[in-house]
């Protein structure tokens, strides 16, 4: 009989999650690392919402952002690299409060002060580290939204 320890099952998961990704052997749940790349409309939302909130302002992206930004949903994924935060919930019928505004971080980077990871490296919705590749958010202009990227392995920065 093999007995299998329990790091040994984490490291072989580690390695299928950093890979092409699998299904766990224990719940059956799909899991892969996703790289993420900071692309043209996430930079185009954290304009709209530094534009329209002001610093320190909360607002209510349903009910105030264009049709665009709301369909893109991108504005949510900018939390990864520190850029925007959602207000928390109180209604407990509701999923999500719907507000956000930047941060300092994404002031800053709006007014290309500051540089952040090109790419996250995202599992289970957390961010597990960033690329060492910085850029600046006229960077961000050259880059749209790939899907196939995404989806492919982690691969290198």
């Amino acid at each position: 009989m093999n007995i299998i320890t329990t790091n040994e099952l984490k490291n072989e998961w580690r390695h299928t999650i950093e890979g092409d990704g699998g299904h766990c052997p224990v719940c059956d749940r799909w899991g892969k690392v996703y790289a993420r790349a900071i692309n043209k409309t996430m930079a185009q939302a954290l304009i709209w919402i530094c534009h329209n909130a002001g610093e320190n302002r909360w607002v209510d992206v349903p009910l105030t952002a264009p049709h665009w930004l709301v369909r893109s949903n991108q504005l949510s994924t900018l939390r990864w690299w520190g850029l925007v935060e959602k207000k928390e919930n109180d209604n407990p019928k509701n999923k999500s409060s719907g507000i956000w505004r930047a941060t300092q971080l994404g002031f800053d980077f709006v007014k290309s002060k500051v540089q952040v990871p090109k790419k996250v490296f995202t599992y289970n919705g957390d961010v597990e580290g960033t690329s060492s590749d910085l850029v600046y958010i006229g960077d961000c202009f050259f880059d749209t939204f790939d899907y196939q990227e995404v989806m492919n392995n982690r691969g290198n920065n």
